[in-house]
């Protein structure tokens, strides 16, 4: 089995609020729509335990934690790989895997203009820019059919 069919998505649990913290840690604030700051460790576990998404997920190969996907109630989805993990398409599988869960007419990304890496992430995912503000982009995936 392949890296990319090794890919699960597990529920996250209050055990990887620091897992989930230190991804926090890598992001680049510069090209983030939502995070501009670190919020403190005890804030985070909050925003963790308010249950912000429909779903949050640990993204896992063979139960290593590599990153993390959600999904909203409008649809929106979001995601983060670790550092060491970028490069090797492993959103790819992992939304597929989402999709085949969370069945949903479309889906959203919504991506800060100078986040390139993530528009062309979208783009290979079949996803098309739907409408442009000057904080973000707004991407739309349109299922063919709702199985």
């Amino acid at each position: 089995m392949g890296l990319k069919e090794s890919i699960k998505l597990r529920l996250i649990s209050e055990n990887d609020a620091e897992f989930l913290y230190d991804m926090l840690k890598e992001r680049d604030t510069t090209i983030n729509v939502t995070h501009k700051k670190l919020p403190t460790f005890n804030e985070h576990k909050n925003f963790l335990n308010s249950q912000p998404y429909d779903a949050w997920y640990i993204i896992e190969i063979e139960s290593k934690m590599v990153g993390n996907m959600w999904i909203d109630n409008q649809n929106r989805i979001g995601w983060f790989v670790k550092n060491q993990y970028k490069g090797f398409g492993l959103i790819i599988p992992a939304f597929h895997e989402l999709k085949r869960i969370h069945k949903r007419s479309n889906y959203f990304g919504k991506v800060n203009p100078k986040n390139f890496e993530a528009q062309k992430l979208l783009k290979q995912l079949n996803f098309v820019l739907k409408d442009s503000f000057e904080d973000y982009l707004l991407f739309e995936y349109r299922s063919e059919k709702i199985l």
